[in-house]
């Protein structure tokens, strides 16, 4: 259910939209003599879903002409909206680890060790210049450096062996290897 929830994150903010509409609509109103708190919550979330359907309306109209401009008076409400609702998707964000890894950080650590690879792959051209040369040979000691403290890390990992060390290494490497590519990139520019 949670992955098919992350895959449609457009349907399940519209449903939780229109069931927060529906909830609100739903509240009785303030009888004199309530207690404040109730005044300020229905005020409140009234507010909020009075803007919500501005913003989206105001949105719809807008895509449907887009020659006219919108006024900062029908923009704000939506600029205070956008940041709430995609810090909900954003919760919704997972990485997909690899099968047969043993953890995240191993799977991230192949990632890594992918890319790199890759670039190494792509730079083996006998056409590069001295300083791209140099960067490439750099490149190739940090992958085989970041490579080693990863099969060194993934050891400790099946056998058992606390592996802080191996990690803080593999960190270490995978750091200088990132930055490696980082400066071949730059030099190829």
């Amino acid at each position: 259910m949670i992955p098919f929830l992350t895959q449609h994150q457009f349907g399940l903010a519209v449903a939780i939209y229109w069931i927060f509409s529906a909830a609100v609509s739903a509240m009785p109103d303030p009888k004199p003599g309530d207690p404040g708190g109730y005044v300020w919550l229905y005020r409140f979330v009234h507010t909020i879903a009075g803007n919500l359907t501005t913003a989206l309306s105001t949105a719809a109209r807008y895509r449907a002409s887009p020659g006219n401009r919108l006024p900062v008076s029908q923009v704000l409400p939506l600029v205070l909206i956008v940041p709430l609702l995609i810090s909900g998707s954003a919760c919704a964000a997972h990485y997909a680890v690899h099968p047969g890894s043993l953890n995240t950080a191993d799977s991230a650590a192949y990632d890594t060790l992918l890319i790199a690879e890759t670039v190494i792959d792509q730079a083996r051209p006998e056409n590069i210049s001295s300083t791209e040369k140099d960067a490439l040979k750099t490149l190739v000691a940090s992958y085989n450096a970041a490579r080693e403290s990863w099969l060194t890390y993934r050891g400790a990992l099946a056998t058992n062996t606390p592996s802080d060390r191996y990690f803080q290494q593999l960190t270490k490497n995978l750091t200088d290897l990132t930055n490696a590519i980082r400066v071949l990139k730059e030099v190829k520019k």
